[in-house]
């Protein structure tokens, strides 16, 4: 486009004119040099948009590091492992397996039959039969005996009087004493409520009476219980076992489960060692004895060799009881602490071994120190929470730790997969997909590779499954089995004297063991007291189910 300058001739601009001419031009070059400003300061501004995001994100970051660092997120929220979860089925019609509604006609019994008959009958009604409306009741009421014992004078003088009832060997009956430890033990019901219920159904007793019909001989439970105990030792290819808190006499003491599917015994104790634990395995014997797993086990346990050159493996019994141990251990100079301890707990654990205990019962355990003994089994869900509570400084550690776990929780599904199908091929390929997943190193992550060679320094215990299929992947039933005792110590806090432990022990592992062989408390409770035969012996039904194959 041409300027105004170029469009006009010049002769005929007049100095006004070029005057002008010029002023326009000179707007021109500014107006073109003020264009070129704003495009640099477009792009300017654009820069500075892009530096201000970026910085942003980095102080964001920072800022997340710094939080992390200091800890400054408050309690964090954990959320539960997922390695049990199942997953989701549909349902074919919107209803789950076993939803279904069962008949209640093929398990009924009649008690009573009352004929009802209609308030008014018309004049030329004929009967047309009954119809059958069933309902179930329950009674709930005092029912006192008077026993009259007949009493006859012989010739000689002497006299004869009928006996009671075996059953009957107090005044109050069998019912009433397995109604009052059945509300204690399983409905978890104290004692005075228990006195006060009684009460109010017309049984005329006393606190102090219903405390004795708790804990006072008892003697033949605690027997059958030691039985279980001895009898799941002996039939068992693995045990679970755990601990919590038990207080008794206002003193911190500890409660240590022993079971499996078949069975739970349970032990309180002031401690949680692992020669109490030891004790717990030998069950009711008090001997000691030095066998060839003693020796082996003082050799893993690296006793100097002045100690154990002192000492006889033969397997026979060396004392009967604390006391002639003791004096056993000052004779051949073992006076350290340290050397009594471990000669201690390895003549502990020769004991239970002659009296029944496999040396290669499987142990599983959440890793507490005291449970490494015999064959020991780790439970996965403890060591994943290794990985699990780390927070990850950077977006990168927090992506290593998200690969790590989606890859143990993959491998851990395929672990369940195995049990339920057990191949050699399979088997083999867990046992080197283990290392593949867990033998990864990742620069700068002290935390992560930390936990990663924990899991490498005990593949053998997190790999029991291979061996035994039927072995659990972590210890759920022992926790499950030991919630009982956390929910008690919330409602009665602890126990008193050692009779009332020692009765809460007993009756919690008898019920816990009935409910797992599918028996009724309450049903065991009364043939208990009646003398009624007909109910099994528990330590039978344990070695019945122990000897039968499982179903294929």
């Amino acid at each position: 486009m041409r300027s105004s300058r170029e469009k006009l001739p010049t002769g005929e601009r007049t100095p006004l004119v070029n005057w002008l001419l010029n002023l326009v031009a000179e707007q021109q070059q500014i107006i073109e040099k003020q264009k070129q400003t704003i495009e640099k300061q477009q792009q300017i501004i654009e820069k500075q948009q892009q530096t201000t995001a970026k910085l942003e994100e980095k102080v964001s970051s920072l800022d997340e590091q710094l939080k992390a660092a200091k800890k400054l997120k408050g309690k964090p929220k954990i959320k539960p492992s997922t390695l049990n979860l199942e997953e989701k089925k549909s349902f074919e019609g919107g209803k789950r397996a076993g939803s279904e509604k069962r008949s209640k006609k093929l398990s009924f019994v009649v008690d009573e039959e009352r004929i009802v008959e209609p308030e008014e009958l018309p004049i030329g009604a004929t009967f047309n039969g009954y119809r059958e409306y069933d309902v179930q009741e329950i009674v709930l009421k005092r029912h006192n005996i008077r026993f009259l014992l007949a009493e006859y004078v012989t010739v000689e003088g002497k006299t004869i009087v009928g006996k009671l009832p075996k059953e009957y060997q107090g005044h109050y009956g069998p019912t009433l004493m397995s109604f009052t430890l059945y509300q204690h033990h399983q409905c978890r019901v104290p004692q005075n409520l228990i006195c006060e219920q009684l009460r109010e159904l017309g049984v005329d007793i006393s606190t102090g009476q219903v405390n004795r019909i708790l804990i006072e001989n008892k003697e033949s439970f605690h027997t059958e219980q030691n039985q279980v105990l001895q009898v799941g030792l002996e039939t068992a290819k693995y045990i679970h076992t755990d601990d919590t808190g038990a207080r008794h006499q206002g003193q911190n003491g500890y409660c240590t489960v022993i079971g499996n599917e078949l069975f739970a015994h349970f032990s309180s104790t002031k401690s949680k060692s692992r020669e109490n634990y030891l004790r717990i395995l030998r069950g009711t014997a008090q001997d000691f004895v030095l066998n060839e797993y003693s020796y082996s086990y003082l050799k893993h346990q690296q006793l100097p060799l002045c100690h154990l050159s002192k000492l006889k493996f033969d397997s026979q019994v060396i004392s009967r009881d604390d006391r002639e141990w003791n004096s056993y251990l000052q004779a051949l100079g073992i006076t350290s602490f340290q050397a009594i301890k471990l000669v201690t707990e390895a003549a502990l654990l020769g004991s239970a071994i002659e009296h029944g205990l496999s040396p290669d019962l499987i142990l599983l355990s959440d890793g507490a120190k005291q449970f490494a003994i015999l064959v020991h089994a780790l439970c996965w869900v403890h060591m994943e929470r290794s990985i699990r509570r780390l927070n990850g400084v950077t977006v990168q550690q927090r992506q290593e730790i998200e690969e790590i776990q989606s890859a143990l929780w993959t491998y851990y599904r395929q672990l369940k997969a195995y049990q339920q199908q057990p191949t050699s091929q399979e088997r083999e390929r867990l046992f080197n997909r283990f290392d593949e997943i867990f033998g990864q190193r990742y620069p700068h992550h002290y935390g992560l590779n930390l936990a990663m060679e924990q899991f490498c320094a005990h593949k053998s215990e997190l790999l029991r499954v291979l061996d035994l299929p039927q072995l659990p992947l972590h210890t759920n039933a022992a926790e499950t089995d030991l919630r009982e005792y956390v929910t008690r110590r919330k409602i009665s806090g602890g126990t008193r004297n050692a009779l009332g432990r020692m009765a809460r022990d007993t009756f919690t592992g008898l019920k816990k063991t009935c409910r797992k062989l599918g028996l009724s408390f309450w049903q065991y409770l009364l043939s208990r007291f009646t003398l009624d035969l007909s109910f099994p012996y528990l330590p039978d039904v344990i070695r019945a189910r122990a000897t039968t194959p499982a179903p294929t």
